[in-house]
């Protein structure tokens, strides 16, 4: 069975790339636990900084795998597939060094809110972005709302999400959520200004930004978040909305 995470190690830090390219990076039940499993033992390096991308040039991460997060659960089965990753995403918003997430293509619904618990994001150029799930009759479900609002002022982060639009790499990146844009063809040297620091100063730097976090409650408020997403799972709109966009899918 093919690696769905693939963790590469390099001078100073380590990429974590999301290896689903055929399925636009989504995200299924194993790739979840290979994903939480590589941050946990991640977490022992001594790194200056992670960088979490995706495989391909198609897209980051399209969000949850709807062969698994389909329509017909209900509440309770819906919190538990999404828990699990609220879990993976917590674990990369409170990572001992800073984190980047690299958007090499497009990131949607789940994608973006991966790309939310990364402390800084670089996206290509001519990629889109956006979080859609109120679009399908949900809200994001694995606590990337939550943390939006610690990303972005809150009054963008309340319009992007119920505005629930694709948005360009030049409009996130005037709003603040991307940092820098980049091209296709990356390397290394994007990452320049973090490779000559030492870790003890980026573990530094990285505490000092989670002082401002509130932690004593993230958790809370991101758990509050997937339980309503879940209850939202079993209303009407949110069928319709995933047998819609798996009927044109299927054209």
């Amino acid at each position: 069975m093919s690696q769905l995470i693939l963790v590469e190690k390099k001078e100073g830090y380590a990429v974590l790339t999301l290896n689903r390219p055929e399925k636009m990076n989504a995200i299924s039940k194993q790739m979840t636990e290979e994903f939480y499993q590589a941050v946990i033992e991640l977490k022992k390096e001594n790194l200056k900084f992670l960088v979490v991308t995706g495989a391909g040039d198609r897209a980051f991460c399209a969000g949850g795998d709807l062969r698994e997060l389909h329509g017909e659960m209900n509440a309770e089965q819906a919190y538990a597939t999404l828990h699990p990753m609220k879990e993976v995403l917590y674990e990369l918003a409170t990572f001992p060094v800073p984190t980047i997430a690299v958007l090499n293509g497009q990131a949607r619904g789940g994608g973006c809110e991966i790309a939310t618990a990364c402390d800084f994001r670089y996206g290509t150029e001519s990629a889109s972005f956006g979080f859609v799930q109120a679009n399908l009759g949900i809200i994001p479900g694995w606590g990337g709302g939550t943390l939006l609002y610690q990303r972005v002022k809150s009054d963008i982060a309340a319009h992007w999400l119920m505005d629930a639009d694709m948005y360009t790499a030049k409009q996130v990146y005037r709003i603040g959520w991307l940092h820098k844009m980049i091209t296709v063809n990356w390397g290394e040297d994007i990452f320049s200004s973090f490779l000559n620091k030492t870790p003890e100063q980026m573990k530094i730097f990285k505490r000092q930004y989670m002082e401002h976090m509130d932690l004593q409650t993230l958790s809370e408020r991101m758990d509050r978040e997937v339980r309503q997403c879940s209850l939202l799972w079993e209303s009407d709109e949110h069928k319709e909305a995933v047998r819609n966009f798996e009927a044109k899918r299927k054209r």
